[in-house]
């Protein structure tokens, strides 16, 4: 079976179970559409914990097979809210044993996503995590073709954020500080790391 244009380049990178699905559609980035930043104050009887909340969504709509009675057999768009908290005191979500962190459950996908160290160079008061950082987002769909196989597609992209690049907000008297986005969507773009076929036949 020939490979779409839009995996051919990724072809050599992958080992598949079977033969790739006839794929079909765009692919556009990714858009994060909404992010906030918050570190706390340091006042007695405050609570001290920071977190990243941001908004993304994926509105590739992807067909991997003629429409089926049951419905499209794709990965149809979605979107997700991700989140993560920590205490700034102890606790750092750029190191590399950080867990995982998990997005909102969607029906269709699972979002998870990582923070790293900021890449851009905002000088001596943007080292704060909340005020420079990576923000590196995984996304893994499947679904169960006619034949009964079942396919994966696993995709990985990442952005950048600083304050006074593509962030901007204040900090108050107490040390509370908040930030998000000055423009938007921040768009990702995504890269294909891995095409499966994970069980059955998937040679449609």
């Amino acid at each position: 079976m020939r490979a779409p244009s839009l995996f051919a380049a990724f072809l050599p990178l992958f080992h598949f179970a079977t033969a790739l699905p006839n794929i079909t559609g765009t692919l556009l980035p990714w858009e994060i559409t909404s992010l906030g930043t918050f570190s706390p104050s340091s006042y007695p009887a405050s609570h001290p914990f920071s977190r990243i909340i941001f908004s993304i969504s994926d509105p590739n709509n992807i067909t991997v097979a003629p429409r089926h009675q049951f419905g499209q057999i794709g990965f149809p768009p979605t979107a997700t809210n991700c989140s993560v908290y920590w205490n700034p005191y102890s606790e750092d979500p750029r190191k590399a044993d950080w867990p995982l962190n998990a997005c909102s459950e969607v029906s269709t996908a699972k979002w998870t996503f990582q923070i790293r160290e900021g890449n851009i160079n905002i000088g001596k008061t943007g080292t704060a995590v909340t005020r420079n950082f990576v923000a590196a987002v995984k996304l893994s769909e499947h679904v169960v073709l006619p034949t009964g196989g079942i396919w994966e597609h696993k995709y990985e992209g990442q952005a950048s954020f600083a304050v006074g690049v593509n962030m901007a907000g204040a900090c108050g008297g107490s040390g509370v500080c908040s930030y998000g986005l000055s423009e938007r969507p921040v768009l990702v773009n995504q890269t294909l790391v891995s095409a499966t076929c994970l069980i059955g036949d998937c040679d449609i």
